[in-house]
């Protein structure tokens, strides 16, 4: 039996790790990049050093994932970082997520106290009305109160995925956990340093996150076979299964891969893809449905390359301000110092969505923004030696509101295909992390060993329907 897989990037090589414990199974991984990781590779820069694509940790509450993934690696390798974040607002550093007594020092009594008003007025107001809010909006408001939500978590969202009257309260449910009443009074009276919902250390590998993908392609290589700049161009479905798949390598030549009555094609290629591989498969409705729902932003990753030993101490820190271009800057050397020995890595992050189209600047315009923007948090004199712009387009999910029945009725007719699943961050069309995505892989693994049963499948897909994100 072959297990065909496709897409190289955290899912996907999960499932080929999986995969590869089951006796009599072989798999065909085939990814259109030439290196492993999708959007969690480590990347090269000649004469410089080496970074991810942005700030990736490794930490999930998971015990048992956490120690699957460690054994990938020998526990050399692992380094363990502390998790030193911060928010950038109204000109100063805030420790994320920003205490009582901080909020007051920036914003003085008068704000403040309109803050603490705001706060305990839509505490007060959630425990009268129990009513669900349908967008982003809607539940920061209700969280955290109106004064709150305009300072803090309302300019992150434009900058990060548009107007947050137009999303959909899940994305306010995964992306942004609040502290509760009693943790709030804890952290002010100084008996708490974090919340449940922060990790004060995290854990990476030593040399890059791919670091891990080329430890899974040691492991699998006697189990399958990996397909690396290939591209899949088109599915040949018959009597509900699929029987072939059609590739593009880079040279320009093409291949058929012939699928046979006992084989399966799991995907993490993203979900529109999927849909248009799937060709008449799908009805035409369920097509145009994709087109609707599936909306992704552009992430433009600015990379600096600076003549100085490290820029600031925290790992990552969250700018709202919006008179910076960037939402998020972060640091290699904060997670392994031997990546970058010739000075220091910044990474700053760039969403281009419909109400910043920030895509259409040029590559001088984006490094510039990025050097203004630095230069307004007060990082001066910075010696820059060389920049480069990483444009992953299309890579960051957007929920608008009502998306999740639109989503539904789209799994449910591709899980209609008898030997074909759809899974991962944007198989499923999931804002998740890379451990999420990791564990969304070996879940396939588990219900594809246990029988393929569409019940188990549906349990599956509720199980990694949704996934904190733990700052």
């Amino acid at each position: 039996m072959t297990i065909y897989i496709l897409g190289a990037g955290p899912a996907g090589l999960a499932i080929a790790d999986g995969l590869s414990d089951m006796p009599g199974i072989n798999f065909e991984l085939i990814e259109r990049e030439t290196e492993l990781g999708g959007l969690a590779k480590t990347m090269e820069w000649a004469g410089i050093g080496l970074h991810d694509l942005g700030p990736h940790k490794i930490f999930t509450l998971d015990a048992a994932l956490l120690s699957r993934v460690e054994a990938l690696l020998p526990t050399s390798q692992w380094l363990t970082r502390e998790k030193i974040s911060s928010i950038f607002i109204n000109g100063h550093f805030l420790p994320y997520p920003p205490s009582p007594f901080s909020l007051a020092s920036v914003f003085g009594v008068v704000r403040f106290s309109q803050m603490v008003a705001g706060y305990g007025f839509a505490m007060m107001l959630g425990l009268i009305h129990r009513s669900q809010p349908r967008t982003f909006e809607e539940d920061l408001t209700k969280r955290v109160g109106g004064p709150l939500y305009e300072i803090l978590f309302k300019p992150i969202a434009v900058k990060l995925w548009g107007n947050p009257k137009g999303l959909d309260v899940k994305l306010s449910h995964g992306r942004v956990q609040t502290p509760s009443i009693f943790e709030v009074v804890k952290q002010t009276l100084g008996f708490r340093r974090t919340s449940s919902f922060e990790a004060l250390t995290f854990r990476y590998p030593a040399g890059g996150l791919s670091e891990l993908w080329r430890a899974i392609r040691r492991k699998t290589e006697t189990s399958g076979n990996y397909h690396l700049g290939q591209t899949v161009i088109g599915f040949e479905v018959s009597g509900n299964r699929i029987t072939e798949l059609r590739c593009k390598a880079l040279d320009g030549s093409f291949s058929t891969l012939q699928v046979g009555s006992s084989d399966f094609v799991v995907s993490s290629l993203p979900l529109g893809i999927a849909v248009r591989l799937l060709g008449r498969a799908i009805p035409d409705k369920v097509a145009t449905l994709t087109e609707q729902t599936i909306i992704l932003n552009d992430l433009l990753l600015v990379f600096l390359h600076l003549d100085q030993s490290k820029l600031f101490p925290q790992a990552w820190v969250f700018v709202p301000d919006p008179g910076v271009a960037f939402h998020r800057i972060s640091e290699q050397e904060s997670f392994d110092p031997a990546m970058t020995p010739n000075g220091t890595i910044v990474c700053c992050e760039i969403m281009s969505n419909e109400m910043r189209n920030m895509a259409s600047l040029s590559d001088a315009e984006l490094i510039q923004a990025a050097v203004q923007g630095l230069s307004a948090m007060g990082y001066h004199g910075m010696r820059i030696l060389d920049s480069r712009v990483v444009r992953l387009p299309k890579s960051y999910p957007v929920f608008r509101p009502g998306f999740e029945s639109a989503l539904s009725e789209i799994l449910g007719h591709i899980d209609r295909i008898e030997n074909f699943r759809t899974v991962g961050r944007q198989g499923a069309f999931n804002y998740i992390g890379t451990l999420d995505a990791m564990d969304i892989g070996y879940g396939f693994v588990r219900w594809f060993q246990a029988g393929q049963r569409d019940g188990l499948w549906k349990d599956e897909r509720q199980r990694t329907d949704h996934y904190p994100v733990l700052d």
